[in-house]
């Protein structure tokens, strides 16, 4: 990846929506605070569901003392103490307008690794119906989520015009993984000491287990016996879908990351391709295919620790 433009991939971290369970009942939410709290009583009566934007309240808030301190005036106004959370969603935001198309492939390898090392099935990426332009990929499991969505089109599409940010990147604990970390942690510990433990270990353990050699090697793979399914299954298809095998990598591109994937993938037809370096490297000299080293992931996951890390020791 040019290093240029991969130096200008940075995010600002802050929290954003969060589900607590809280064994009591609220008292009805200030007419204030309804934009920021939705409440609902659990299918038992006994216990409250309240899903919280602190945001919503005096704006965003970008220091994890910042989010306690709103977090206690909040206990304060609804009268509560004690509380668990069910799921977090912790996310970095980029704000200049050209972010997301710019980095969404980089992003896109980010999870598709995340998605191999924990062999997530739900796994995909939406597009607007009539640009079909790209809007979101994300990787769920019962424990995780990882999403990286174009914030605009969405502000556009909700006529939110008080949101600043262009893209995000977004990490979400669910609640089979906040049982986990309950049942495992400290009697010590509070829910905020988990929360930023969290964020701050486990989620940075899932990125350093995910950007491994073995990883970029499964990632090319899933992705390359796909991509050989696709044009073996197309390629004389009527209507036309591609013209040639230069047609199709070119439409294809945004999944392909790597020389070494290309290569592979072009050793895949004997039939028309004899020399799969040399053809890997005339793609890239005259198409521009961008690559992605495990260097530039690495700086990458960086970027998102220090991010991270900006918040919580704020």
């Amino acid at each position: 990846m040019n290093q240029d433009k991969l130096s200008k991939y940075k995010l600002t971290g802050s929290v954003h929506t969060f589900q607590i369970k809280i064994p009591d009942t609220l008292p009805p939410i200030p007419d204030y605070l309804t934009e920021a709290v939705k409440t609902h009583k659990t299918s038992d009566g006994k216990d409250t569901i309240a899903i919280i934007n602190l945001n919503k309240m005096g704006g965003d808030i970008f220091s994890f003392t910042g989010f306690q301190e709103k977090m206690e005036y909040l206990k304060n106004i609804l009268k509560f103490d004690f509380f668990n959370f069910q799921r977090s969603d912790f996310r970095m935001d980029n704000y200049e307008s050209d972010h997301y198309a710019r980095f969404a492939k980089l992003n896109r390898y980010l999870i598709s690794l995340m998605a191999v090392q924990y062999e997530v099935k739900n796994a995909y990426r939406t597009e607007n119906l009539f640009t079909q332009q790209q809007v979101s990929v994300s990787a769920r499991n019962r424990d995780f989520q990882i999403e990286n969505y174009d914030r605009a089109a969405k502000s556009r599409n909700t006529e939110n015009h008080n949101e600043p940010a262009q893209a995000r990147l977004e990490e979400r604990t669910m609640a089979q993984e906040w049982r986990t970390l309950y049942a495992k942690a400290s009697p010590k510990e509070s829910s905020m000491d988990i929360f930023r433990r969290d964020f701050t270990e486990n989620w940075f353990e899932r990125w350093r287990k995910s950007i491994t050699k073995d990883n970029i090697n499964s990632v090319m793979e899933r992705y390359n016996y796909e991509l050989e399914r696709i044009y073996r299954n197309d390629k004389n298809v009527h209507p036309v879908r591609f013209r040639s095998l230069t047609d199709f990598l070119i439409a294809y591109q945004d999944s392909i990351f790597s020389k070494a994937q290309l290569i592979n993938l072009l050793s895949r037809f004997p039939e028309e391709v004899k020399n799969p370096k040399t053809r890997a490297e005339h793609h890239k000299k005259k198409y521009g295919i961008e690559y992605f080293s495990q260097a530039d992931i690495k700086k990458a996951v960086a970027e998102i620790k220090r991010a991270t890390l900006e918040f919580f020791d704020k």
